[in-house]
């Protein structure tokens, strides 16, 4: 995992990234590139997130060749190389000796979820099977994406686990929600983020876009959930976006982070769902109020009820309200920094999700050096952090070269 961040500002991009990878959930590791100069003319850099592979390949490598491919090509806009590295992508899977089928994938999560099943018990993992939170958007990318007569092959794999774990009363449950965790598992949770960002040669200010790639099976892959970051186009000032691990950067800017938001939001609802409820329930159990008085009651009651249905709507507006606030001074501050500050404020943000991390009990998944680097119509694309693996006094030969 990593945590990654991008400021567009109308006469800068400030770009930074962590330099921490996960191995299997088990090992970490800093050090990584993750971010890169794609191009000094016009100036354009390009940053990874999450899966640091493509079959098997590292990005660095990938993104490197890339470039030197792209050297002598007169791109002039941000689109085309975005476009440009899409096809050197389509490449990549004839270069490699990894393929992996569809049949390995499936027997692979097979043997975790048995291995799950064994671990935690019959009922224990039903329960976490069922209440599991899977991003059903990604999955259904993936699903359309994956033949019919392996999706068959795959439901009647899923169908013999159920029989196998003695589910068969709640199978239907069962199937889809393994077979989406399947997809999750095997194909959404190894994805790869790519960020590129710069200035296109007839345009003043910045334009950046972002997607994802998924990896699929034989060879294949698809890119998907594509965005685009245009101050222009958006009429404002300035745009932050974080990449992978947000939640202390959107704590900092908004004042609450989305999973946060997620459960007060649910909590709310449970009180405004369960209050008339329990309030029926009293009236009911109280023998002082007649039958006439309860019906009228009730009849207020569900007039209440029919009217306040967008009570919901209104307390998730409050709190985008209250984000707001929070961000529009810390907006203004930052449209107006220079830019060694704005590169230190990328900096800190980055480390600060690396600090929660470290005193948290689980793995540091953010952490390492931070490599910052700001882009501007004039001057380029300008390093203000960058780590080495080695001396660079011991090693001139390599500032000599083009295109670092």
């Amino acid at each position: 995992m990593t945590s990654e961040i991008m400021i567009l500002t109308p006469n800068a991009i400030a770009l930074a990234t962590d330099s921490a990878i996960t191995i299997d959930n088990r090992k970490i590791y800093n050090g990584v590139n993750k971010l890169f100069m794609l191009s000094n003319d016009p100036p354009m850099g390009i940053m990874t997130y999450n899966g640091a592979r493509f079959f098997n390949i590292p990005f660095e490598t990938i993104i490197k060749e890339f470039r030197s491919e792209i050297n002598d090509k007169n791109i002039t806009k941000t689109i085309d190389f975005k476009e440009e590295f899409e096809k050197y992508l389509q490449k990549i899977p004839s270069k490699s000796p990894y393929k992996e089928s569809f049949e390995d994938k499936l027997m692979k999560f097979i043997d975790i979820v048995s291995n799950e099943y064994d671990t935690f018990g019959k009922n224990d993992f039903f329960n976490r099977l069922m209440n599991v939170m899977l991003p059903l958007d990604s999955i259904k990318i993936v699903h359309d994406n994956i033949q019919s007569e392996h999706i068959e092959k795959a439901k009647v794999e899923f169908k013999n686990l159920c029989s196998q774990f003695k589910y068969a009363d709640k199978e239907e449950d069962f199937i889809q929600r393994i077979f989406n965790l399947f997809i999750f598992e095997m194909f959404v949770k190894s994805f790869t983020g790519v960020v590129l960002s710069g200035f296109d040669e007839d345009r003043l200010f910045p334009i950046a876009y972002s997607f994802k790639i998924f990896y699929l099976y034989d060879g294949k892959f698809i890119w998907d959930d594509l965005k685009d970051y245009d101050i222009l186009k958006n009429n404002i000032d300035v745009i932050v976006e974080v990449f992978a691990q947000d939640d202390v950067i959107k704590t900092f800017l908004t004042g609450i982070d989305d999973e946060t938001r997620f459960h007060i939001v649910n909590f709310f609802n449970e009180i405004n769902n369960n209050y008339t409820n329990e309030l029926v329930n009293l009236i009911n159990a109280n023998d002082n109020i007649d039958e006439n008085s309860k019906n009228e009651i009730f009849n207020e009651i569900n007039t209440f009820n029919a009217k306040n249905k967008v009570l919901p709507i209104k307390f998730n507006n409050f709190i985008d309200e209250v984000k707001g606030k929070n961000l529009i001074p810390i907006f203004k501050s930052i449209g107006a920094l220079p830019f060694d500050e704005l590169s230190n404020l990328c900096e800190s943000l980055i480390k600060v999700t690396s600090l929660k991390r470290k005193v948290q009990p689980d793995l540091e998944t953010v952490g390492g050096d931070v490599d910052v680097a700001i882009i501007t119509k004039g001057d380029g694309f300008i390093w203000t952090k960058r780590k080495h693996y080695f001396n660079a006094d011991l090693n001139p030969q390599f500032f000599d070269r083009k295109n670092l």
